[in-house]
């Protein structure tokens, strides 16, 4: 360990040394002394004025790198206390006094007066409490006024200060700031011993409202975008100032995976100029499986930990994201590109990324795990009993080797443009109705290499009777959809009951959003794909129609769940007793240029309620049928349920028997 890391003579490099030893050392007995002392947590009196009731309780430590975080709750409400560590706490005392720090932190400190990362913090929460953000990152539970006794340093609105201990005794006890968050309620995603890849589209879907939100509070908020622009070991466009611990890596192999890594960053990314093409943003900076909190559907209910938050290349805040996703439950599961694939898809539904942030995404999830695996190392050497530590060493590792290999090829020659190519399908395969909903994924679920596919050789006879089918002399018909689940939906309709003399394709087509009423919609966008497609199509055009507002949203249903979400949507008739309303489709189908559109309506009753059941196919958790008698939602229903009663089986029943008589 470098001496001047210690005696004020290192870079802003050394801030991960330092971390080490100004973690705080706090027990769950200083613990709950800190609720009873800071927030007023000493309980009331019982009826007979003799005892005092508890109103806090410290229910367990939870696993942190730097700082101590606890499990708390306080008047029976969980909570989460952390007290930061003490390069942090520092910052954050000079700022209070527009001064440097103690004389053992860095001499190149340059936080602006007043501010620092942990006011970034407090921004942040503060935030994100907005309703428009959509994102639920818990709040700063404010001290008590009497806390300020005792010698507080530094006390604002949002935080206190407290003298402990810390790893290294020669450099304490340490004043360090203490923060009580309300707690995000749900599962972290890293608890779930079987996680749906839905679950990982859904997480790349908050991080991407998380960015947005960050973004906002950039423009707003200098002083957050100052703070933000911080020097931080962790930040990926500082991968460089890893080398020097690549030395405490006892493999060699391993030496030379994790020297090949920043050699092809610093020639492509550095040298090359690629990173000048990047956007810059406020990142979270660590958005990984135990800070993605789930509810008991599956459902991303919030993020947590902040403590990462740095101004940086946007693309990182993803790429960071997916390499924790490489070796998530799901991924750990042989199924690690999937997962990848799935928050990137999740990701880029909401905050696009441009091309030259998807080119080099590969190499930027290879540079995380760098980071990871090199400094875990030399933290775990440091710190033998922070078994914390080696929670993602190993399946990190080989998660590096996979997708990089030696030679940057990844585990063999093929590996490399096949993860490539398939992040480039999890950005352009997007089928979503609105950005209210989860894409779908299905094409994204697939093993990795190592697991031998027994269906290879029946997917080969698929694609060969396919193929046939197009020679076989019945006329191809195109479905215009990029939605794999519609499809499916359509095609257990159309063949369920036997062979039809044609067969079906489908094909994503950008078609205008036209106004007017189904039957005119869906005959026009049947007219633009004839004619851009010269052949037979299939359109189908959807509506949700509420009674207690004479048929609207109806055809523009899209655009309201895109603007609106679905809980929103319901407070859309919050003012009328009838919940009533119908779903209707309207399946357009012409033979060719020139020929006849024929129109076949389906309808089916239901009633608008809250969501309910997987939100991954438009509005279906807000309508529920009358037919079927079960009160579900078409999204509880199984596939076989809802054909049996939904709108769009009966459009398509009538187009069946049309082409039967044909």
């Amino acid at each position: 360990m470098p001496d001047e890391a210690v005696d004020g003579e290192g870079g802003s490099d050394q801030d991960e040394v330092r971390r080490k030893l100004l973690k705080p050392k706090v027990s769950a007995e200083e613990a709950l002394s800190l609720l009873v002392d800071l927030y007023d947590a000493d309980g009331g009196a019982d009826a007979d004025a003799t005892t005092k009731v508890p109103r806090a309780e410290v229910v367990r430590e939870l696993d942190s790198y730097d700082d101590v975080n606890y499990l708390v709750k306080v008047d029976g409400e969980k909570a989460l206390l952390k007290i930061h560590n003490g390069v942090e706490s520092d910052e954050y005392l000079a700022a209070r006094s527009r001064k440097r720090p103690r004389t053992d932190a860095p001499r190149d400190y340059g936080g602006p007066a007043g501010t620092s990362i942990i006011d970034l913090h407090t921004a942040i929460f503060r935030h994100l409490a907005k309703p428009e953000c959509g994102v639920t990152a818990g709040k700063s539970i404010p001290p008590a006024k009497s806390a300020s006794a005792g010698g507080d340093r530094g006390q604002d609105d949002a935080v206190c200060v407290r003298e402990f201990p810390v790893v290294s005794p020669e450099h304490g006890p340490r004043h360090l700031v203490v923060r009580l968050q309300s707690w995000v309620h749900g599962t972290p995603l890293s608890d779930v011993k079987r996680c749906p890849l839905e679950t990982l589209v859904d997480a790349g879907r908050c991080l991407g409202r998380t960015c947005r939100a960050l973004d906002d509070l950039a423009a707003s908020d200098p002083d957050a975008l100052r703070v933000a622009q911080r020097y931080h070991a962790w930040d990926g466009r500082h991968l460089a100032d890893v080398r020097p611990y690549i030395s405490h890596i006892d493999d060699p192999d391993r030496r030379t995976l994790v020297t090949g890594v920043m050699d092809a960053f610093e020639k492509t990314i550095l040298e090359g100029k690629e990173g000048e093409k990047f956007r810059m943003g406020i990142n979270h900076g660590d958005f990984n499986d135990a800070n993605i909190i789930v509810d008991d559907a599956m459902q991303v209910s919030g993020c947590i930990d902040f403590g990462d938050t740095v101004y940086s290349w946007r693309v990182l805040d993803v790429s960071v994201a997916m390499a924790y996703g490489l070796i998530s439950s799901y991924g750990k599961g042989n199924r690690s590109i999937s997962a990848a694939c799935a928050i990137l898809r999740g990701f880029h539904h909401i905050y696009p990324l441009t091309p030259d942030e998807r080119k080099h995404l590969r190499l930027l999830l290879a540079c995380r795990l760098v980071t990871s695996v090199t400094f875990g190392n030399y933290t775990y050497k440091q710190n033998p009993e922070n078994e914390y530590i080696l929670f993602h060493a190993k399946p990190a590792w080989e998660a590096l080797y996979f997708i990089w290999g030696m030679d940057g090829q990844g585990a063999n020659g093929n590996t490399a443009r096949v993860i490539d190519d398939v992040f480039k399908t999890a950005c352009d395969n997007i089928d979503a109705p609105a950005q209210s909903s989860i894409p779908q994924c299905i094409d994204l679920s697939f093993p990795d290499p190592s697991i031998v596919d027994p269906f290879a050789s029946a997917r080969n006879k698929d694609d060969i009777s396919q193929s046939k089918a197009q020679n076989s002399g019945k006329p191809n018909v195109t479905f215009v959809t990029g939605n794999t689940k519609k499809l499916q939906e359509v095609i257990r309709i159309l063949f369920d009951s036997g062979d039809l003399p044609i067969t079906l394709t489908n094909r994503k087509i950008d078609l205008p959003e036209l106004q007017g009423d189904p039957t005119y919609v869906a005959k026009e966008k049947c007219a633009m794909a004839v004619k851009e497609l010269k052949g037979p199509c299939i359109i189908e055009d959807t509506s949700l129609c509420f009674s207690a507002l004479n048929g609207m949203p109806g055809v523009y249903i899209k655009w309201f769940l895109d603007k609106l979400g679905l809980d929103r949507l319901n407070d859309m008739i919050s003012f009328s007793e009838d919940k009533s309303g119908y779903a209707q489709t309207v399946v357009a189908f012409s033979e060719g240029p020139g020929k006849e559109i024929l129109t076949f309506e389906g309808r089916t009753e239901g009633k608008i309620v809250r969501p309910r059941g997987n939100r991954d196919f438009g509005w279906d958790p807000i309508f529920e049928p009358v037919d079927g008698g079960k009160e579900l939602t078409y999204a509880e229903m199984t596939g076989e349920q809802k054909d049996s009663i939904s709108h769009r089986k009966r459009a398509f029943a009538k187009l069946r028997d049309y082409l039967k008589q044909k």
